[in-house]
């Protein structure tokens, strides 16, 4: 990376490019092989913080369905054991993609090249932020152009631009 990063920051970059959030230049920076080996140590302790999160999960579903066996609330405990297990499942999936992504980035350190991205990656970052900026327009009860509905509009394949009246605007 051309720029000082810390340590923490760096971090959040690459548990964002897991989860793939990162924009395409971010990205590029994060691949150079500069910062392959730190990237490695970075998903290694993610990889470690998710393991540990997942052992404090059980420990508090644990302690969280035995107070409401003792006080007798039944509905409580089926509720606190589908809360958690919902959130070991959302931390197993997460997991799963570190640990694939840790698997591409040592292989990377061992042949010196690059994993060739499908381009995928860039489709979903783009189909992402396109949805927040609808959410964001929603949230705060802003009222959409023709040009927001037409760039909604190719999240389902639609191409509504050519429609636009222009001097509507």
């Amino acid at each position: 990376m051309n720029t000082i990063i810390t340590d923490e920051s760096f971090a959040y970059l690459v548990a964002e490019e897991v989860k793939n959030k990162l924009s395409p230049t971010q990205r590029e920076a994060l691949m150079h092989p500069d910062n392959w080996v730190k990237w490695q140590r970075c998903l290694v302790a993610l990889q470690s913080n998710l393991d540990q999160q997942l052992e404090m999960a059980a420990e508090d579903e644990e302690n969280d369905v035995r107070r409401f066996q003792s006080l007798g609330m039944r509905r409580q405990q089926n509720d606190v054991r589908n809360h958690y297990k919902a959130r070991r499942k959302r931390i197993e999936r997460f997991k799963f993609f570190v640990e694939q992504r840790l698997i591409e980035v040592t292989k990377m350190i061992e042949t010196g090249t690059t994993v060739e991205s499908s381009g995928w990656e860039r489709v979903e970052f783009l189909k992402r932020a396109i949805a927040k900026h609808r959410s964001m327009i929603q949230e705060f009860d802003l009222e959409p152009t023709p040009i927001d509905e037409a760039l909604w509009a190719t999240l389902v394949d639609e191409w509504q631009f050519d429609t636009i009246d222009v001097e509507s605007l």
